[in-house]
């Protein structure tokens, strides 16, 4: 099978109903069952998807390498025989094969691996089998994976020969049937973990391995919200010039009515006793389809190969020089290590340490329009701490006038969602991600970037009375840097994982794109658009699709849009919507933003003071995102939302008005219910 651009892309089919969708990269993109999506999160072409192989060896530190996706040594062809998946390479002395079969008659997959020691020592080697799991209908999945995840059961389970195996069932039911899936070794099944969050831990946030690479699973099940299923294969002493085969197996049932438990184990022996549980032998016909150079080399993009800038941590003396020696409620950690303030009238700054330590990422929702009554013309973003400058941009209802993809994962998983920059280094290109410092204000976010070279700011932010995002990088010390500025667009649907270039044309100095012919918003907005306005001070090299992130300049017809900037101390632009004509809308306005939000003044001494000037502090920012609830109904973590029901807006928006004595829009919204 070859995709819109030519290039390989495999998917292989089963009598049984399993469909799998590998990427040209070597990632799963998807896995199906009639109708339903055994993984969690939709692969893309530009980087990793959480399925994996990984291969280690063990000697006085752990190494190890993914034997799937743009990051692995493998190369892949598809074998002339139905539902088979072949790949060979070769990492630290030891020549490998793959071989992924669906089985013929049962929804069973095996992934087989024979492994070769090409050295002259003994090696001590095992495997993982890592399996990102929804077992939902595709259209819940891609509402939210987090919501998904929290509804699926893990239950390990031991068998005498195969050890442990993982059983797992959604118990939210899809179509009165409860989806089901049993994930073990071919071998011996050591350990396991059932959650992203203990595989990856926070380390991917920093661009590092998963934590879990480099020690034993935990074998302790979390159920939490990025469902990843991992079995460790018991460990394999491999002598100089033998050769061992391992490999993990995977079943799927439509429907599973009772919870897991022992009785499951009985699905084991049927599954090793197929005839596809055998290592398949790999033919001349087989070996001859392997290109001489490596998948990997071939759709290596700046995502996937790429490297993270290297930022400082900023002590003291340079938090005193950005936001000035006066700050309120500082935040510390338990070794006195500033972590985030407060500062000027309204600031609120997250220093790097901080984020890469707790559990939920820093985020904002930026709102265009200083109206206190719905505007189907405003524009709404959601930025992150972590890099992502804008996401998720909407005009009107969020879950369908949608121009960015959203951010999936705040693990970390996925870097090439919403919209993110590239700052040329040393003639590398590096990805601007977790910052030194992050600072949030109602209407704005700033991003600070010190590195050894210099230091960046990135500010986004809502520009005054129109209904627009700006997008500014500043290179505040250091050479004036090229920059490279990609948008993952998602007009034409599925949040942007449907394949198709991004139409787009030059409009004078502007770049409007529009959707697909024949999709959803175009044929709802015909002559409607997104529009980018490029800063006097920007010099432009440069505007292109996905050919500008691959690293051999080739398309693959992926749905990006790119601007590459010449040398330059700044660059910016300001992004527009076009779907719905700003000029009709007659909301109710206020003279300014900040009267939206409520002003404390508070003159308090004694023991009470500290917590009521904190209460100051705070009760603002529950006001923006109360209003945020109330005229752009989303969330940091909820890729959909727009659903004005009648008691969410007759409830928290109209005590909210009310305490902030704003009759007028109370009336509007009553008349609209």
């Amino acid at each position: 099978m070859t995709n819109l651009s030519g290039r390989k892309s495999r998917r292989l089919t089963s009598p049984s109903g399993l469909t799998l969708e590998m990427g040209a990269n070597g990632s799963l993109r998807r896995f199906d069952h009639e109708g339903l999506l055994l993984n969690l999160f939709v692969g893309n072409e530009l980087e990793s998807s959480p399925t994996n192989l990984y291969l280690r060896c063990h000697a006085a530190t752990i190494e190890s390498t993914p034997l799937l996706g743009p990051q692995s040594p493998t190369r892949f062809a598809t074998s002339s025989a139905l539902g088979k998946l072949l790949g060979v390479g070769s990492w630290q002395n030891i020549q490998y094969k793959i071989a992924l079969v669906l089985a013929q008659s049962e929804a069973t997959w095996f992934w087989h691996v024979s492994l070769k020691n090409g050295s002259a020592q003994p090696l001590q080697i095992d495997l993982l089998y890592a399996q990102d799991l929804a077992l939902a209908s595709y259209w819940g999945v891609r509402l939210n994976e987090f919501y998904v995840s929290q509804y699926l059961d893990h239950t390990p389970l031991r068998h005498p020969a195969r050890g442990i195996v993982v059983a797992s069932r959604q118990n939210q039911a899809v179509d009165d049937k409860y989806p089901w899936s049993l994930i073990g070794s071919l071998r011996e099944g050591r350990a396991f973990t059932t959650d992203a969050l203990q595989f990856h831990g926070l380390a991917a946030r920093d661009g590092n391995a998963p934590a879990a690479l480099s020690t034993d699973l935990e074998s302790r099940r979390l159920q939490h919200e990025h469902s990843l299923v991992v079995v460790q294969d018991a460990p394999l002493r491999l002598e100089p010039g033998t050769q061992v085969t391992a490999g993990f197996f995977g079943a799927f049932l439509p429907d599973h009515p009772e919870p897991s438990g022992d009785v499951d184990l009985e699905h084991v022996a049927r599954v090793v006793a197929l005839q596809d549980a055998r290592p398949p032998h790999f033919d001349r016909d087989d070996l001859a389809r392997f290109s001489p150079a490596s998948d990997a080399a071939e759709s290596a993009t700046l995502f996937s190969t790429g490297s993270l800038l290297v930022v400082e941590d900023l002590d003291r003396t340079g938090v005193n020089e950005l936001f000035g020696a006066t700050l309120r409620h500082e935040e510390r950690d338990e070794h006195d290590t500033l972590l985030a303030f407060f500062h000027g009238a309204d600031a609120h700054v997250v220093l790097r340490a901080k984020e890469l330590c707790v559990l939920r990422p820093h985020g904002h929702i930026l709102r265009t329009g200083r109206h206190h009554a719905p505007d189907e013309a405003a524009l709404t973003s959601t930025v992150w701490m972590s890099g992502v400058f804008h996401s998720m941009v909407t005009q009107g209802h969020v879950s369908i006038n949608r121009y960015l993809s959203t951010t999936h994962s705040y693990l970390g998983l996925f870097r090439s969602h919403g919209l993110r920059v590239f700052v040329e280094q040393g003639g590398a290109w590096q990805l601007l991600n977790v910052p030194s410092a992050f600072e949030m204000s109602p209407d704005a976010c700033r991003w600070i970037y010190r590195h050894a070279r210099g230091e960046i700011q990135v500010r986004a932010g809502v520009r005054g009375e129109k209904h627009a995002f700006t997008l500014t990088i500043e290179v505040t010390a250091g050479p004036a840097s090229r920059f490279l500025i990609s948008q993952h667009v998602a007009l034409n649907g599925d949040d942007g994982s449907l394949p198709g270039p991004v139409i787009w044309t030059r409009d004078g100095d502007d770049i409007r794109v529009t959707a697909a012919p024949g999709g959803e918003i175009a044929s709802r907005f015909p002559e409607g658009a997104f529009r980018i306005t490029l800063d006097a001070t920007t010099e432009l090299e440069q505007v292109g699709g996905d050919e500008l992130l691959f690293l051999d300049g080739q398309a693959r017809l992926q749905p990006y849009l790119c601007i590459l900037t010449r040398a330059a101390r700044s660059a910016g632009l300001t992004l527009t919507g076009e779907l719905v004509d700003a000029t009709a809308q007659g909301p109710l306005r206020l003279p300014d933003a900040q009267s939206l939000l409520p002003v404390l003044k508070i003159a308090c001494t004694g023991v009470h003071a500290t917590a009521l000037a904190q209460l100051a502090e705070i009760l603002p920012w529950f006001a923006h995102d109360a209003f945020v609830h109330y005229l752009s109904p989303r969330g940091l973590e909820q890729y959909s939302g727009g659903g004005w029901g009648t008691r969410d807006v007759c409830q928290g928006p109209v005590e909210l008005l009310l305490a902030l004595g704003r009759i007028a829009p109370i009336r509007d919204l009553l008349l609209r219910v």
